[in-house]
């Protein structure tokens, strides 16, 4: 049932992205980029939070489920961040002209996603089950202020990227603030589809490594 909404929800969130949102004023079509750009960006500081928050309850409990959820959570943090880097990337070059400008906001989430990229390479590197599980966590959660720092960003330096996101509300049009929430929810439901997925396939292999040790 929740991949059926699911699909629902995303042919609902392409529509709105090709055909109901108008042009904008100054950069007419280019905002379309805008939507595929915010939904991956804020689902990633989501993924990275239930990491933070994986890793926390598996240092206290030992639970290793904690850990292989922490790490899907993870994994699908680093993808969502490197879609929204390269929508970024396309965003600059049609607002500001060059695609990357070592902006505060560009700069940061750059770092965040090398930061979690080592983390995802130190524990691909490391066979010692029990270490890969407790450094892993450690580091997710001695990881996490960077997603702070890149969210917080915009409002700490002066930065060409715009703020559309106020405590007021959205500062854009009625038809693009209505396709920016749809395109949230959907993107971010496609994105617990996938960390479940990639639990169910990590904690099969776990359990997979674990009877074949025990037989050798």
């Amino acid at each position: 049932m929740f991949l059926g909404i699911t699909a629902a929800v995303s042919f609902l969130y392409v529509y709105m992205t090709w055909i109901f949102a108008p042009p904008e004023a100054e950069l007419l079509e280019y905002i379309r980029i805008f939507f595929q750009h915010v939904a991956p960006a804020l689902v990633a500081y989501g993924a990275f939070g239930g990491t933070l928050v994986c890793g926390a309850m598996y240092l206290l409990r030992g639970d290793l489920k904690y850990d292989i959820l922490g790490a899907a959570a993870l994994k699908l943090g680093l993808l969502f961040t490197t879609i929204t880097l390269l929508t970024g990337m396309m965003w600059a070059d049609a607002a500001w002209g060059t695609p990357w400008n070592w902006d505060p906001r560009e700069t940061t989430t750059l770092i965040l996603w090398i930061a979690y990229a080592c983390i995802l390479a130190y524990r691909a590197s490391v066979s010692d089950r029990e270490s890969k599980a407790q450094f892993g966590s450690i580091f997710g959660i001695i990881a996490f202020p960077m997603v702070l720092l890149s969210y917080l960003s915009i409002r700490i330096w002066e930065t060409l990227h715009p703020i559309v996101i106020e405590p007021t509300g959205l500062q854009m049009e009625i038809e693009h603030a209505m396709t920016l929430m749809v395109s949230m929810i959907a993107v971010t439901m496609i994105a617990l589809i996938l960390i479940d997925l990639t639990y169910r396939v990590d904690a099969a292999h776990e359990k997979l490594m674990r009877i074949r040790m025990s037989r050798s």
